[in-house]
């Protein structure tokens, strides 16, 4: 049984791809409603199509959000944080495929509205309208006010000509369906599916991202939302349903927690996505391995040393005229992220290994000289193309744990018990001194924000920097804090010493400068769609 909702979906999916006549009969969104929507089970079966949306961490790292944040320099500079985005005619995020999904959870629940509401029946609505906020969460950070649709529009629909709801109408509309979400889905899955602590995971997340960026864009009412997003923490953690992975092993367990092959039972797992071979496998370790970008100087002087202290701070920093000086006495979750050569980068078949010399500046390989080996794998069986099975979470419980301390901390509520159940369970794993509310040091090296913040969220800030590197989470957390200006800090794009140019640090794009614009903060809506519908506004800076 443990497996047996990957199979059935990739059952399905099969025999819709590959079956013309059941194509025909019975397309996605034209299902007959005759013939459908009569259980529970049809609704699971119809929720099916959305699982593959739900986004594991930011492994891909050749394409993923992070080559847009100061924690990565990819080979190839970025349109939007280099300030090279141009209004696209179509597509660009408000397409027809772009708002599909949406569509489709409309019209299943425009259905559902006329079934009997079973439990089983509460329980599959719950899962599409936790899919409407998922995609609309998404819709708001991109483009800020976006339409908020109830129903399943067709090409004569008037809806379709409507101007854009405020993201407070859309944002609100997004939180009752998170909440009818919360209240019907089970506590626990043996197929995988959705659970009442996913849903209130990713409702921590959207009230942090929402909360923080109506009160760092002086957007006003964001209180409330903080507050729905720390209950919402709460509820997860207070279950008592989830802890830390930890062997005891400090120097291990980070690493080791991002390349399982079974992440079914690991009591961190909130919710993950399951590869298995022969039916369903990736490809991210073949990309790590090969990965076109690298961490930047910026984001390795982040970590502190282990007795707690910055490294502009404490006597243990070895300084970085050495490579590996500068992993020397620092977060054990370091070594874990960055490789280093005394890893293996590859362990073959019979045995043999192979070790990188580093720093090394290769375009297709590592850019800056820090390799990021967080979830990479270096068993030569896990590079062969698309068939790796190493799992990967979706919703992971120590994410969440600084989640719920930044929600605290800008409630004003961030106490020393607080940080005891969050921050200082996280730096136990990897045996780091305890965060404390009166922060005893004022780093030299702390960013620049342009909105100043308090030592303590300048250090709940760090440690989410550090526990969530590489999975995607770094360019949401800038835009949302309206901290890209510090995108202009060429350390934002260099990267480690590099011993062939008389030890200077590695410049990732000779010759370019950063200037951040405050316009690409959302993303403009194409021109096309402003000619189709008049009652469509740009986004500012964009007109």
């Amino acid at each position: 049984m443990k497996k047996l909702f990957v199979i059935i979906s990739l059952l399905l999916f099969i025999a819709m791809a590959c079956n013309d006549e059941y194509l025909e009969k019975i397309p996605l969104d034209s299902v007959s409603d005759a013939d459908f929507w009569k259980s529970g089970s049809d609704i699971a079966m119809y929720a099916n199509q959305f699982y593959q949306y739900l986004d594991p961490p930011n492994f891909l790292f050749r394409y993923g959000p992070d080559n847009d944040s100061d924690n990565q320099a990819p080979a190839n500079r970025r349109a939007r944080s280099w300030n090279e985005y141009t209004v696209p005619a179509s597509g660009g995020g408000w397409g027809k495929g772009d708002w599909l999904p949406i569509r489709r959870c409309n019209f299943a629940l425009v259905r559902i509205e006329n079934m009997e509401k079973s439990p089983e029946v509460l329980r599959y609505e719950g899962e599409i309208r936790f899919f409407k906020a998922y995609f609309y969460h998404k819709k708001v950070k991109d483009f800020g006010d976006v339409p908020w649709f109830d129903k399943d529009l067709q090409t004569d629909s008037e809806e379709l000509y409507k101007a854009r709801d405020s993201r407070e109408v859309v944002f609100a509309n997004l939180l009752k369906d998170l909440d009818f979400a919360i209240a019907n889905l089970p506590e626990e899955s043996a197929t995988g599916r959705l659970t009442k602590y996913a849903a209130l995971t990713f409702k921590a997340e959207a009230c942090l991202y929402e909360g923080t960026y109506r009160k760092y864009h002086d957007l006003g009412d964001f209180e409330e939302i903080l507050r729905e997003g720390a209950n919402a923490a709460e509820g997860v953690i207070n279950s008592g349903a989830f802890e830390l992975y930890s062997t005891g092993n400090p120097h291990n367990d980070y690493f080791d927690l991002f390349v399982q092959y079974e992440l079914k039972g690991n009591p961190e797992a909130i919710m993950i996505q399951r590869f298995i071979k022969g039916l369903h496998t990736h490809d991210d370790v073949r990309q790590l391995g090969e990965q076109q970008t690298g961490y930047t100087k910026d984001f390795v002087k982040s970590y502190l040393c282990e007795d707690g202290l910055p490294s502009s701070l404490s006597p243990l920093y070895q300084g970085d005229e050495e490579f590996m000086d500068e992993f020397q006495n620092r977060d054990p979750r370091m070594k874990q992220s960055i490789y280093t050569p005394d890893r293996p980068y590859r362990i073959y078949q019979d045995g043999g290994e192979e070790f990188r010399d580093m720093p090394e500046f290769d375009r297709n390989y590592c850019t800056t000289g820090y390799y990021i080996t967080k979830g990479y794998s270096p068993y030569e069986a896990d590079r062969v193309q698309w068939q790796c099975d190493i799992d990967r979470f979706i919703f992971r419980y120590g994410k969440l744990l600084v989640t719920y301390a930044e929600l605290k901390a800008e409630l004003g509520e961030c106490t020393q018990e607080v940080l005891d159940q969050s921050i200082n369970v996280l730096r136990d794993r990897v045996n780091m001194p305890h965060l404390t509310v009166d922060v005893s040091f004022v780093d030299p090296d702390w960013p620049v924000w342009e909105i100043p913040v308090s030592p303590l969220i300048n250090e709940i800030r760090r440690e989410r920097r550090i526990e969530t590197c590489a999975e995607g989470n770094r360019w949401d957390d800038l835009v949302r804090w309206k901290a890209c200006k510090r995108l202009e800090d060429s350390l934002t794009y260099k990267g480690a010493r590099d011993p062939n140019d008389n030890n200077n640090y590695r410049i990732v794009y000779p010759g370019f400068t950063r200037t951040w614009d405050n316009k690409l903060y959302l993303l403009p809506i194409p021109t096309q769609e402003i000619a189709l519908n008049p009652n469509l506004e740009q986004n500012p800076g964009w007109e």
